[in-house]
């Protein structure tokens, strides 16, 4: 795609993305489910392991579609689990590093603010990125909690806050990037978003291949990019910057 302004901001998911909080969320849901629900674990295919859950979680559009259709709860059973989830995660320590080289990304593109937007909760991304002495790089978090629980992405409201708190939507471009196909689906509705606004932010994503290549074929919604290392983002955003990219 062709991009007509300068870079205004970088918008990061947070799981997969930033940090590698595989076998922590794999911890918490175990938890969860047996604490919460009094559920049997044994039969339940998907919380094999870290590995299994990862992999299931992604054939997924997001944790409210797991809930459902994965572990077979309803609607009130998933936003009572989902209102407690920050809870959960603040109370686990698994350790949850931050992706080798991020640091040197943010470093070289503080040119402009930085932003997260999660269905994880901002207190637990708050902790993480402290911990990893990187929070005062971001300008703005926005978690689960800040966006109406049934409208977590792929629907674009956490994406489109994130820009007009970091941007206040003025002309430029946002590269967003997240490791998920749900990150590219709402990258694309926030896009249907601001065209019908006649806004002049253009959004250019990257997918997150950070523990291996993200299988994008099977998306429904095509990254403009894909980078198997943090970074391969700083060529990308220097590009949409210079007015290069394509």
């Amino acid at each position: 795609m062709a991009i007509g302004h300068s870079l205004t901001a970088v918008i990061w998911d947070f799981d997969g993305t930033l940090v590698d909080t595989r076998r922590r969320n794999f911890n918490v849901v175990r938890r969860l489910l047996a604490e919460v629900t009094g559920r049997r674990l044994d039969g339940i295919a998907a919380l094999r392991s870290p590995e299994v859950y990862d992999r299931v979680n992604r054939g997924y559009a997001n944790w409210r579609d797991l809930y459902l259709r994965e572990f077979g709860f309803s609607e009130e059973e998933t936003d009572r689990v989902g209102r407690m989830w920050t809870r959960y995660q603040l109370e686990d320590d698994t350790p949850a590093p931050v992706f080798d080289g991020v640091a040197s990304v943010l470093s070289a593109l503080r040119f402009v603010p930085h932003g997260v937007v999660s269905m994880n909760g901002r207190h637990q991304i708050a902790r993480s990125l402290r911990e990893a002495n990187l929070h005062e790089q971001f300008a703005w978090i926005v978690g689960w909690e800040d966006v109406d629980i049934r409208r977590q992405k792929p629907e674009p409201d956490a994406l489109l806050d994130c820009i007009q708190r970091t941007t206040g939507f003025g002309p430029g471009t946002v590269l967003y990037v997240g490791d998920h196909e749900t990150d590219a689906r709402c990258a694309a509705n926030a896009r249907r978003v601001l065209a019908e606004r006649g806004s002049a932010v253009s959004i250019v994503t990257v997918a997150a291949g950070f523990t291996g290549p993200p299988d994008i074929e099977r998306w429904s919604a095509q990254p403009d990019h894909t980078a198997l290392h943090p970074h391969e983002i700083i060529e990308f955003a220097k590009r949409v910057h210079d007015g290069t990219a394509a």
